[in-house]
């Protein structure tokens, strides 16, 4: 009897949003399947004994560039799926069949540096972040690094990494304890072993962290080799773009050029009010520091590698970055070297530290249209030893 009256005083006007949230949650479980099902064929596909011994590519610098990117993404995998809990030894198979193995973050760090990162090392442990490999000695690729940083990205259901994606927008991830950490244990390995030695790799949140470390390591004229799965380029302005990307290819023409004649507006309501806080606050040093620092880079020749998909708005607009259309020198090209929108809140929230905006880079890009659109973004694309892509050496200075 409670049942049916409940059932019966249920307000019909609330349908449309339950019915909303159903689908969103038929949508979420979906995609959830899917993912998981294109990363069981990716784990097949990158079938170490296959890479290692293909015989389908015509010089052995193809087969270099496809052993190690497959090597690097299943790294990567291993920390993802430590993170998630699974079994020992589905983690161990990810790295183990690419002969590496993990080494406790605690056995790279000296005793003081325990002690100073005690508590990024305590948050480590909890959100698993990243890990170090190092290259056995039956090792059968010569391609593969000796040592390996290895940082997965977003997992949707842990708030922490949310709050960095917030960050990562903010342009404020230099102050998170992942950025601390990651490259504490990076400057012990290349002190101790040799920068040269040394390759980072992420995926997404990782990639964006290992960008910002392995820049500030390149500042510093201790250059490490960097291999980054779409990496996000997540700024303010950039999510602007990509919303007016998303209304075209979703709204009618008509109340598309509503919405984007509205946004134009807002967008240049926004430019004008940060030029007057600017001009307020006297940025001439930051963009001088910033223009420093870009011409630096150029010259200790840092080039990561960076693999894109061009369907995918997280990392997309790497593309953009890079196509010197505009035929104008660097220091009139502000944008490729400065970052302003982050000057409206920097007394609020603090320094922030722009990674994305680099001078060269290796842009390994899919093209092909995905399946789905979200599917663009994932590291599975990556561990296909077929994947089409292109391969650019891209350099602004």
């Amino acid at each position: 009897m409670i049942m049916i009256d409940t059932f019966v005083s249920f307000d019909p006007r609330s349908w449309p949003l339950c019915l909303h949230f159903l689908s969103l949650g038929i949508f979420y479980k979906s995609y959830i399947l899917y993912n998981t099902r294109k990363e069981t064929e990716a784990r097949k596909k990158g079938d170490p004994e296959l890479i290692y011994h293909t015989h389908n590519h015509k010089d052995e610098t193809s087969v270099g560039k496809i052993q190690k990117r497959v090597i690097l993404a299943r790294l990567v995998y291993g920390m993802y799926d430590r993170f998630r809990g699974k079994p020992a030894n589905e983690c161990q198979e990810w790295w183990t069949m690419v002969h590496y193995h993990p080494l406790p973050l605690e056995s790279i760090l000296t005793e003081d540096e325990i002690k100073t990162y005690a508590r990024e090392l305590r948050k480590e442990r909890k959100h698993q972040y990243f890990g170090v490999f190092l290259r056995n000695k039956e090792c059968p690729s010569s391609v593969a690094p000796d040592w390996v940083v290895a940082i997965r990205g977003t997992e949707p259901v842990a708030l922490p990494d949310l709050h960095n994606d917030l960050k990562i927008v903010l342009e404020m991830l230099h102050t998170s304890s992942l950025s601390r950490l990651l490259e504490a244990v990076i400057r012990r390995l290349g002190a101790e072993h040799g920068y040269s030695n040394v390759c980072v790799t992420g995926h997404s949140l990782g990639a964006a962290a290992g960008l910002l470390v392995c820049r500030r390591l390149a500042l510093k004229g201790c250059p490490v080799e960097s291999h980054f799965f779409n990496p996000p380029f997540a700024t303010l302005e950039s999510l602007v773009r990509s919303c007016g990307r998303i209304m075209t290819s979703v709204l009618s023409e008509k109340f598309m050029a509503i919405c984007v004649n509205a946004l134009e507006e807002l967008y240049e309501a926004g430019n004008h009010m940060r030029d007057k806080v600017l001009h307020a606050v006297g940025d001439a040093d930051r963009r001088s520091k910033a223009l420093a620092e870009f011409k630096a880079l150029a010259a200790a020749k840092w080039s990561p590698y960076l693999y894109l998909n061009e369907h995918d708005l997280v990392c997309s607009e790497y593309l953009s970055h890079f196509n010197n259309t505009a035929h104008k020198s660097v220091d009139e090209d502000w944008k490729k070297w400065y970052s302003p929108v982050t000057e409206i809140y920097r007394n609020f929230l603090g320094d922030p530290e722009t990674f994305h905006l680099i001078p060269a880079a290796v842009l390994c890009t899919i093209k092909k249209y995905p399946v789905r659109r979200v599917s663009a973004h994932m590291l599975w694309n990556w561990m296909d030893p077929d994947i089409q892509y292109e391969v650019n050496q891209t350099k602004l200075v």
